[in-house]
Order: C-alpha cells, then structure tokens, then sequence
C-alpha cells in the first residue's frame, strides 16, 4: 500500500526506493511525487516498475525525478543494472 509505505519513509528515510507502478491507495508516479514534496524524502532514489512504460508515464517521472525505470517482465540482471545506476556499483 503506497500510503502505508509513504508514512514509513517519512518516519524513516531510506537511499533507495523501488515502487510497482500499480498499487493500493495511489500509483508508484503519486508516491514519487510525494517524497519529492517533502523535504525528509526529496533526495531519495526511485526505480519504477511497469510492464507498460508509456510516453505519458515516462515523461512524467522524468518532471519528478525518477532516477530509472524498470519494464516488466524484468531479470535480476536488470534490476541489478537499474539499481547500480542509481547507487553505483553492488
């Protein structure tokens, strides 16, 4: 639920977030525009998940700061590439 994860990452910032772009109570795009409002969780990464990465969905995320996206069906190789990408090398 991204209402629940957005209240956890307020109380407890973290480096990296990796969110699915359809959850419960608001999208993975909703969730990132929140942390980006807030000061305590402005400066977070954020992969997206979506097994359909639209024009409107990646320009979107590009205006609020989406660090990577990742498509769906998707390898731990690529989500290895995709978090490298963000945090340097595992």
């Amino acid at each position: 639920d991204a209402k629940v994860a957005l209240g956890k990452l307020a109380a407890n910032p973290v480096h990296l977030v990796i969110s699915d772009m359809n959850m419960p109570g608001m999208s993975g795009l909703q969730l990132l525009r929140a942390l980006r409002s807030a000061k305590t969780t402005q400066r977070m990464g954020f992969i997206l998940i979506t097994g359909t990465p639209s024009p409107d969905i990646l320009r979107e995320g590009q205006q609020l700061g989406l660090n990577n996206l990742i498509r769906k069906p998707f390898t731990s190789a690529t989500v290895r590439a995709a978090i490298e990408s963000v945090v340097g090398k595992l």
